[in-house]
């Protein structure tokens, strides 16, 4: 009997184990076998799309379910790269490049959409994939799915004449921000608070910026042996700029900041900074490559708090600082980088000097390497306080310390493998 049992049980076994291979089987081959049959979604007449951009990646794969989304632009035969910008008008400029590769190699394109600050998201994303239509339909065209496109062009824009834009705003954007929040606990209380003003106006002569910004933070701590410690901290200031544009290379500004600050020990700060840049390669190209040399020169006039580590309570500096700075964006990912210096003219001693770089590749085939690192060698820290800051200052960071330098460091990597399409959304859950 018992014999028996076992055998039966081991029989069960062996037909459920068969069943689950056949249906594993079938899973695994019937994508392959609709490659062959015409309409399919991985038919022959569909093209691999390789989409170079973070956003809104659900809502184009279901709008354009006609393409195949490949996860590695090696594979793919049309390299969507897209890239955001955001305007000083207060909204997004989007460059769309169709990059073709394999059978379509060298056939390239490029298109702009532009996004107000008026739309909503689904305006946004809408608009981007219409134009993401636009940018495909010659790949398309040259597949076995051309007869089934078309495009319509308005009769009534054929024939409009382009007139000038009539904007009674005379591109100025204005925006009015604020916020706060509020934490409470037995031993503690925090609040802080942010609000300000945007002024922006941005044209193909003249970028501006006006901008007056505040910030205050308490703090109330309570404990059994010091009692209650209190921190009252604020940064207000204004930041602003005229930028003048002088040809594709050169362009001129002038650069206004002003600061009040307990934490950089700044009772009133005005600093007014004229400035040129020359860019080796024509703005027109900054979306994915940028080489910018940039010189200024400004004074600053300074009412400290506190009586510094150089026993000035106010004090006129002059200083210089050049800028090199280096952005490429190009298919196989990111890179950019810079070194600025700084001096003052009283002493050449208190000097800066900051460099920073960063990459963004694809090695190889699914595999990503990002790095970032910025390092600061400082010794013009000039409005650092007297004296050695009390225990609660350095707790509740309310002044700034002295050093000499400043690292920060980034690295990470990404490995993805697997089928080489995405182009099924699921968006339960």
């Amino acid at each position: 009997m018992i014999l028996a049992f076992r055998w039966f049980g081991v029989s069960v076994f062996v037909k459920v184990f068969s069943v689950i291979l056949l249906v594993l089987s079938f899973g695994f081959s019937n994508p392959a076998k609709s490659c062959d049959e015409p309409g399919e979604v991985y038919s022959a007449d569909i093209i691999s799309v390789f989409l170079d951009f973070p956003f809104f990646n659900q809502y184009i794969r279901e709008s354009l379910p006609v393409i195949n989304y490949v996860r590695d632009r090696q594979v793919s035969q049309v390299h969507v790269k897209i890239n955001r910008q955001r305007s000083g008008a207060g909204g997004e400029n989007y460059v769309i490049s169709f990059l073709g590769r394999q059978r379509f190699e060298d056939m390239n394109n490029e298109i702009t959409y532009w996004a107000p600050a008026s739309n909503t998201e689904d305006d946004t994303r809408r608009g981007l994939v219409e134009r993401l239509k636009l940018g495909l339909a010659p790949y398309l065209a040259n597949t076995g799915l051309n007869s089934l496109i078309t495009v319509n062009i308005s009769d009534s824009i054929m024939s409009m004449e382009r007139k000038p834009v009539d904007d009674p705003w005379k591109n100025w954007v204005f925006e009015v921000y604020g916020g706060a929040n509020f934490y409470k606990e037995a031993s503690q209380t925090k609040f802080n608070s942010r609000w300000g003003f945007y002024a922006d106006k941005v044209s193909d002569d003249w970028k501006i910026r006006m901008r007056p910004y505040f910030n205050l933070n308490k703090s109330n701590y309570t404990s059994e042996e010091d009692g209650e410690i209190e921190s009252n901290n604020y940064r207000h200031g204004f930041e602003g700029y005229m930028i003048r544009s002088l040809s594709q290379h050169w362009s001129a500004g002038l650069f206004l900041n002003m600061l009040t600050s307990t934490f950089h020990n700044m009772e009133f700060n005005v600093e007014p900074t004229p400035g040129i840049e020359y860019s080796l390669f024509p703005y027109s190209d900054a979306t994915e490559k940028a080489i910018t040399f940039a010189y200024t020169m400004g004074a600053a006039q300074n009412y400290y708090l506190e009586e510094t580590i150089f026993l000035k309570k106010q004090e006129t500096l002059f200083k210089q600082a050049l800028r090199i700075a280096v952005d490429f964006d190009q298919p196989w990912g990111s890179l950019w980088g810079g070194i600025k210096g700084s001096h003052y003219f009283h002493d050449f001693d208190a000097n800066r000097l900051e460099f920073y770089s960063g990459f963004s590749l694809r090695l190889i085939k699914g595999l990503s390497l990002s790095f970032h690192s910025d390092l600061d060698l400082t010794n013009d820290l000039l409005t650092i306080p007297a004296g050695e800051a009390t225990l609660e200052e350095l707790l509740l960071q309310e002044r700034a310390q002295s050093t000499s330098y400043q690292i920060y460091t980034n690295v990470g990597i990404s490995y993805r493998f697997g089928s080489e399409f995405s182009n099924v959304v699921n968006t339960r859950f």
